[in-house]
């Protein structure tokens, strides 16, 4: 697909917006995060590693003050939804994996609508609309989430399993990511975080 526009950015004149699918599992997942040594670390930054069991399942480059709120907060102290928003863009399908956390109560920060600290490691496609039906479920039953992002995940054009349904290939990708079979994902979490 050449010339394709992010999600969520967008189109020029003429052009048709890329297509986003949106998985989300079931049932809340026990998540575990920790910090990660990865040469590829810009100075300054941190580099959060999540785990399904013992197993690393993504990778994100934030500031050091977010991992501090993660921390601080106990973002992943109790099993969380997991979301992943994919777009078919080369080399096959590119997707983000977010963490939907309850929004801490902060009882001295009652300014409003600050911005999260971890929003700047967001990857910029789009992914606020593709999330906002999930968050509005949440909010319905009582409970205010956010995305935290988690890391970049692809599929290459290969490996794909459903060719003519997009939100049926991101549940797939989804289910192997948490379940643990992943031979076909590759991580990009740092490198596409890094270009924007």
């Amino acid at each position: 697909m050449d010339n394709a526009n992010p999600a969520g950015e967008p189109a020029g004149q003429g052009e048709a917006p890329t297509p986003v699918a949106l998985a989300v599992t079931d049932a809340p997942v026990e998540l575990k995060v920790g910090l990660v040594e990865d040469e590829r670390t810009p100075e300054g930054m941190v580099c959060m590693g999540t785990y399904r069991g013992e197993r690393l399942v993504a990778r994100c480059v934030m500031p050091p003050e977010a991992w501090q709120q993660v921390q601080e907060f106990g973002l992943f102290d109790e099993p969380v939804k997991v979301v992943l928003v994919a777009r078919e863009a080369s080399p096959g399908l590119q997707c983000q994996l977010f963490a939907m956390v309850r929004v801490p109560d902060l009882d001295d920060d009652d300014d409003g609508e600050g911005e999260e600290p971890w929003a700047a490691s967001v990857p910029g496609a789009g992914y606020e609309a593709a999330v906002a039906d999930g968050e509005e479920e949440e909010a319905a039953d009582g409970e205010e989430v956010t995305p935290i992002p988690l890391g970049n995940i692809v599929r290459f054009d290969r490996d794909r399993v459903y060719r003519d349904s997009l939100p049926h290939e991101a549940a797939d990708i989804l289910m192997k990511v948490i379940e643990g079979k992943t031979s076909e994902v590759v991580d990009r979490a740092l490198a596409d975080l890094l270009g924007l």
